[in-house]
């Protein structure tokens, strides 16, 4: 009796509607010419031949094959698939890396009976050449693809949803693609579970140079003439340009003076931002130019973003007295240069650190976000007062400033 083996039915990679619909007018108009292949009374060969006969009641021979084992007959259905249909690499790909654990086990065989470039002396000598199975290799060679691609799908198989599978074997998307949605969402997961670990270490923090407040910067209490930095990184967006008014005409108060006022800044709206900053009583300085290495599209004005400025304002215009450079080159992109995605890397909060404060200065940073601008002030032993509205946020930066993640 004819059997179907769910284990051999998987290996044959399903026809589209189009080829299903196909095949069945075929059959049904010239019969079944081609016999059903079994072993062992399983079909290994003609499973939707077999099905369409079922349906309409029809006509089949069958044949059989003699195979050792059943890797040896998953191994001829695999080989037999690529020699008969017009599979995609990914197809391949994937027939091909069910026969991974079958070379592996040929691997060690051939292991037992020869190592190494040269035979040893006695029975061994008299043995056929034995060569190395590189199952990689072997496995990249029946796919037709390169072994990165291979190494590729082997993740998509892993990892993908079904939906994604399916949309591959159709062709709607490439394996490039799929591997880069599977790298994305891994790291994705990975963030997620070092940002929780990050956290969980918040309660080791001790307030001592560096204060956190929950609240919004406006709520908090500083002495005039108190601040020797205001180091930030406040929103861009429209919606948000009331905020850097505020923050001038705070700033105009807090700060000593000569101090600055140092923030990164889009450039959409700079004409007011800048009218806020002369409106509050502040000095323009200088601009710094942090170059990107990725150019996202910025819609509302068709540009290419391929720097960022960071605005340098003193409360009162004063030479400063140290040189800095107005240029600050990086390999990445502030959001790819860290593992964890921050909003900002630490490096360039350092270098403005060094250039605009001293030692035991006290710097204020009044949209703390993760925390970028803390890390910096700790690494280089300045006294930092800082504020963030979010809540989840600050056990998080609490978690960074901890010894063992000051470098995330």
């Amino acid at each position: 009796m004819i059997q179907v083996k769910d284990e051999f039915k998987k290996l044959i990679p399903a026809l589209s509607i189009d080829e299903h619909t196909q095949l069945t007018l075929n059959i049904c108009k010239e019969g079944i010419r081609e016999p059903l292949i079994l072993w062992n009374n399983y079909i290994i060969d003609g499973h939707n031949r077999f099905e369409i006969a079922k349906q309409f009641n029809l006509e089949y021979k069958t044949i059989s094959k003699d195979f050792e084992s059943e890797d040896e007959a998953k191994e001829w259905m695999i080989l037999n698939q690529f020699g008969r249909r017009n599979l995609s690499a990914y197809q391949r790909s994937v027939l091909a890396l069910e026969l991974e654990d079958v070379f592996r086990i040929k691997a060690k065989e051939n292991l037992k009976i020869y190592s190494g470039n040269q035979y040893e002396s006695g029975d061994s000598a008299k043995l056929p050449k034995v060569q190395k199975v590189d199952t990689r290799k072997e496995l990249s060679k029946v796919a037709q693809v390169g072994e990165r691609t291979l190494d590729k799908v082997k993740k998509i198989q892993e990892k993908a949803p079904d939906e994604i599978k399916t949309k591959l074997s159709t062709g709607e998307i490439s394996i490039n693609a799929a591997y880069k949605e599977i790298k994305k969402e891994e790291k994705k997961e990975e963030r997620v579970k070092k940002i929780e670990e990050i956290k969980q270490s918040a309660k080791e923090f001790e307030e001592t140079d560096i204060k956190i407040f929950n609240k919004d910067f406006r709520e908090l209490k500083i002495e005039n003439e108190s601040i020797d930095l205001i180091l930030t990184d406040p929103p861009y967006p429209s919606e948000f340009l009331h905020l850097w008014k505020e923050l001038f005409i705070q700033a105009k108060r807090v700060l000593k003076p000569n101090k600055f006022l140092i923030a990164y800044s889009g450039q959409m709206y700079l004409d007011k931002i800048f009218k806020y900053a002369l409106e509050a009583g502040l000095d323009y300085y200088w601009l710094i130019n942090i170059e990107f290495t990725k150019k996202p599209l910025v819609h509302g004005r068709k540009v290419l973003n391929e720097w960022k400025p960071i605005l340098v304002f003193q409360n009162g215009l004063k030479q400063h007295d140290r040189v800095f450079s107005d240029k600050i080159s990086m390999k990445y992109t502030e959001r790819e240069m860290h593992e964890l995605n921050w909003g900002q890397t630490v490096e360039p909060f350092e270098f403005l650190l060094d250039r605009f404060s001293n030692t035991q200065d006290l710097i204020y940073e009044p949209f703390a976000g993760t925390g970028t601008t803390l890390v910096a002030c700790k690494n280089l032993n300045r006294r930092c007062i800082a504020t963030e509205l979010k809540t989840d946020y600050i056990d998080l930066i609490k978690g960074r400033l901890n010894e063992k993640h000051l470098a995330q």
